[in-house]
């Protein structure tokens, strides 16, 4: 008998779990997020686009603002976009930002360079590993490509597009930033 009222207490418990979870994704509230407004879908393509994608802040300690494009990282994971810092004395520093992702063994990416064969300047900025499961872990690898405002005006019409490569695994990576990005970036970043 005791055995039979254990059954069915679990029962309820069952029963009264499906439905609390069944009204979880009821049909109001997936109405509700159907209606909330979305971010407009970025084209790089359209600079008024990127400008609008385009974030601008004033720096806290050192009294320059910076202006921080939208990624454009073809790998939804990693980051690429352009970066610039303007001091309060009127100096732009300008700068290629990377982030690439990947399982395996480090890579050590350590050379950058262009379409062109122009070995672009490029700091190592951080390795550090994102997450391990099991025995797969991904790394990280962040780099900065310095240029200039020249270099990036020089590569307006046709884009940038560029390669970053690893001194192990023999690994190249191709990047791009599309031409309505960089005419975006600089119309901001100039003034």
């Amino acid at each position: 008998m005791r055995r039979n009222q254990l059954k069915v207490q679990k029962f309820i418990a069952v029963a009264a779990s499906i439905l609390m979870l069944s009204a979880c994704g009821s049909p109001a509230q997936k109405d509700a997020l159907q209606t909330m407004p979305q971010p407009p879908k970025l084209d790089l393509g359209d600079p008024s686009s990127v400008a609008k994608a385009t974030k601008v802040q004033r720096g806290e300690s050192n009294l320059a603002t910076i202006y921080k494009g939208p990624n454009v990282a073809s790998n939804p994971q990693d980051q690429l976009y352009i970066r610039a810092l303007k001091s309060d004395a009127g100096s732009i520093n300008y700068e290629i930002y990377v982030v690439i992702n990947y399982t395996g063994y480090w890579r050590f990416y350590n050379l950058a360079y262009d379409t062109y064969g122009n070995i672009l300047d490029l700091t190592v900025m951080t390795r550090d590993i994102d997450e391990c499961k099991r025995i797969d872990c991904v790394q990280q690898e962040l780099l900065i490509v310095d240029v200039t405002r020249k270099y990036l005006e020089e590569n307006m019409q046709g884009g940038l597009r560029f390669w970053v490569s690893a001194k192990k695994e023999k690994t190249k990576e191709v990047l791009f930033i599309p031409s309505g990005y960089i005419i975006a970036f600089l119309s901001l970043a100039g003034k």
